[in-house]
This record gives structure tokens, sequence and C-alpha cells, in this order.
């Protein structure tokens, strides 16, 4: 059998097969309940090669496997002579768990499958960016074109690929939950959001809004659509469900989608830029620390685009930006943090994937620090977040001005020529971006308690 080894060193540490009575499984736990606990030996289990933690519930015994496990538990089974149960809905075994452990849980459940392609497409762009810098290849070059497409697509059809592992993790059919979020990238939408067209849906005011990049209106979708699909599969004749669950689903979900998730991103954003200029008009300091340390927040929320058209404005108006400079560490804060995981970490995928998303949150790109280790851990994206702030505030007392928009991560050095006080704006403009890198980096090494077995559990237990 595949898993023989693994699973005779479960058995061996929880007492042998006579030891437990029943086995079921989620999506990525053995779950067991046993004559004696006594005999029970954690440390034995936790050793053994493969399990990637524990979790108690009561008299259940968790044993966090990975998506591994619905392969696995057959064999087990049969090791074990039990009676296989069916995959439990790991919503309801988990209902006491902690709101905001399950969002995390949710949004790590979604990327982990995409991580690979995150991390690759954020390489790929931070690539063409050194190209271009060093004018070996140009923004309107054909090579350029292809190559930013193959390494943009993850970023731009977020939606339809978290509407994918969302829905898994949701319990949906991934394939329904998917077109939903296809839907919010469908050119003619995109179109029409660009435009800015005042739109309705049967007399009800309907705001379109450019969803590309974007993560939780999708999330929202699939979540909607797990909902929509096991309530219409008890509702409809099992003959008729192939054809009418995705239809009734399909019919109700996007306008509810677009309906709700527009108006509210349209509202939340409004309050942001409200909120922005006014602090910023009261204190340049404290919008630094605020919103340099809640960037990556406002990013992870699709809330960015409220406050593009301040940043803009303030561009065409006076020729430089007063306020980008505070924001732009961000992408060295996260580059810190996780090279300080990757330095901390014991474990070669993690040191691993700690070194390559740091160079591309380096670059500017910081998907792929942000969604492979700086959500999952949690404190290594409050680091983060705080290092930015420290450099924001130091940006909003310098008065670091953006000359030229559009660069990110170091490219951003080349934002800071101009103006009179050119070589003042340029020293401070560099500060904060090693500030962030240094302070995040510092703060994460030395606080974070990272525990490579405790990361590997919330990946895969999540």
């Amino acid at each position: 059998m595949k898993y023989q080894a693994l699973i005779d060193g479960i058995l061996e540490g929880v007492g042998g097969k006579a030891n437990v009575i029943s086995a079921t499984h989620c999506f990525t736990r053995l779950r067991l309940q046993f004559k004696d606990y006594e005999i029970v030996d954690d440390d034995k289990v936790k050793a053994v090669k493969g399990v990637v933690g524990l979790n108690k519930q009561g008299k259940e015994y968790q044993i966090i496997i990975g998506t591994e496990v619905g392969n696995l538990y057959p064999e087990f089974i049969q090791a074990t002579n039990l009676k296989a149960q069916a995959q439990l809905d790991v919503k309801e075994s988990e209902a006491d768990e902690k709101l905001f452990d399950k969002l995390v849980g949710i949004i790590v459940g979604t990327f982990v499958p995409l991580i690979g392609l995150i991390a690759a497409g954020g390489t790929i762009k931070g690539l063409l960016s050194v190209l271009v810098q060093i004018k070996l290849l140009t923004n309107d070059s054909s090579t350029y074109i292809v190559l930013y497409a193959a390494a943009n697509a993850i970023f731009y059809f977020f939606p339809i690929f978290i509407g994918f592992t969302a829905g898994k993790k949701f319990g949906a059919t991934p394939y329904l939950s998917a077109l939903v979020g296809s839907v919010l990238v469908y050119p003619t939408l995109l179109t029409a959001a660009s435009e800015k067209v005042a739109g309705n849906f049967f007399g009800l005011p309907l705001t379109f809004l450019d969803y590309a990049n974007t993560v939780l209106p999708a999330i929202f979708a699939a979540w909607l659509v797990s909902v929509l699909e096991r309530f219409f599969r008890k509702q409809l004749p099992h003959v008729l469900q192939m054809v009418f669950v995705p239809f009734f689903t399909i019919l109700v979900a996007v306008p509810i989608v677009l309906l709700v998730v527009g108006p509210l991103v349209t509202i939340f954003s409004g309050w942001l830029s409200t909120g922005l200029e006014w602090i910023f008009n009261f204190s340049p300091i404290l919008t630094g620390i605020i919103f340099g340390g809640l960037w990556s927040v406002i990013i992870l929320f699709g809330l960015a685009w409220g406050v593009v058209p301040i940043l803009i404005n303030y561009t065409i108006q006076y020729g430089y930006d007063p306020i980008y400079g505070m924001l732009a560490p961000a992408a060295l804060g996260m580059a810190g943090a996780v090279f300080a995981v990757a330095l901390k970490s014991k474990n070669a995928e993690i040191k691993s994937l700690g070194i390559s998303t740091g160079v591309t949150a380096l670059l500017g790109v910081t998907e792929p620090a942000m969604y492979g280790i700086a959500i999952p851990s949690k404190k290594t994206f409050v680091f983060a977040s705080m290092g930015t702030a420290i450099s924001g505030a130091i940006a909003g007392l310098m008065g670091v001005k953006i000359f030229a928009p559009g660069l990110s991560g170091v490219f951003n050095v080349f934002a800071y020529f101009g103006g009179e006080n050119l070589g003042q704006n340029v020293f401070w403009g560099i500060a904060t971006l090693v500030i962030a890198f240094i302070s995040a980096f510092i703060l994460t090494y030395l606080f974070s308690g990272w525990n490579d077995k405790e990361f590997e559990s919330k990946i895969a237990g999540k």
C-alpha cells in the first residue's frame, strides 16, 4: 500500500489498531476516536513522517495530513478493519473555531493550491521589471507583451481561479463557482467599469467595477454559490438537477454578487479616500503610520483603487505625489518579513518559498509573499505591516515625494528623483525603503516565534 509506512507510524503512536474505534476524515484531517486515550502518544504521532500537526476537539483526535488524507483513508480503513464513513463537512465539526481564524483559514485554503502559480507569475513579472529597467526590453515590445500576459494571467483572472479553489473550500461545485467568478472579469462588464457606465438591473442601481486582481468578491461569490447550490439540490428532483441547479444558481448568484459587492466596495473606497485626505491634511506622519501600516490590508480587500484617484490628482495638480511615498515601502516590508521567515525556518521548502517570494516582493510583486507566507502565519503579516508603518511615518515626517508614478518595490528608487530638494528627497525615499525592510525583518525574526510545524499545520489544516 502507498501509505503503509505513514499508517503504521500513526497506529504505533495511538496504541495500535485495536485502540481505534472509529475513523473519519475531512479535507485534510484523519479524525479518530479511541478506547483508551491514555495510551496515545502525541509526540510519537507528531514525529511520523507525513503528519504535519495534531488537533483535539472533545474526544475526536484529529491528525493533520493534508489533502492526501482522502487517498490515505481507504488504506487506513483496510489496515484497521473499521467501517468507512462519509467525508465530514469540516465547517460543522469546527464550528467553535474563532471567527478571525475561520477567515484566515478560508483565505489560506483558497490560496494554498495557487501558491506555485502566484509565485511563478510574480517571479516572471519581477524579471520583466528588471529587463525593462536595464533597457533590454520595452513595455510595448511584443516579447514583453507576451511574457507579461503569461505572468499576469494568474493575477488578472484571480476571480476565476479563486472561484474554483474557494468553491472547493466551501463545498460548492468548483466549476460552477469558477464560472460565477469569471463573470467578474467578463470583458463587457470591465469595459462598462472603465467607461463609468451607470447601470441598473431590473431597476435596481448596478455599480460596474473592475474586479480583475481582486480576491474577496470571488470568495463571497463562491460562498454564495455553495449556499444556493445546496438549497436548489434539496428543492429539485434528481432528474432535473444536472441542468437546473446551475441554471438557478447562476441566475440568482450573479445579480446578488454584482448588486451587493459593487456598492459595498464603492462605499468603503469612498470612506477610505475621504479618510486618507482628511488624515493627510491633519498630519502626514499619522497618515504614514495608519495608511502605511494598513496598505497591504487595503490591497487584500481590493480597496486600493479608491486611493488611486487621489494619488493621480495630486500628480496632475502638483507634478508629484506626496502620499504614495508613505505607501511605497510596503513591498519592502513584506520582503523583509518573509526573508526573516526563510532565515528562521529549518524546513527546506519553507526556506525556498521565503526566498523566492521575498525576491519577487523586492521587485514589487507582493502577492506570492502575502498569500504564501504572511497571511497564513498572521504574525508575519502584522510585522510586515508594522515595518511599513514605521517607514511611512518617516516618509510623512520628511515629506518624501514621488515624481514617477507606477513604479513599485526597489524600483521606487527612480521615483524619488525630482523637485527642488533632490538630494534630500532621494536620500529619505531610499531610507524609507531600507527601514521598512530592516524593521520588518527584525520584528519577524525576533518576535514571530516562528514554528515550522505550526505553519505546516495551518497550511494543511485549513
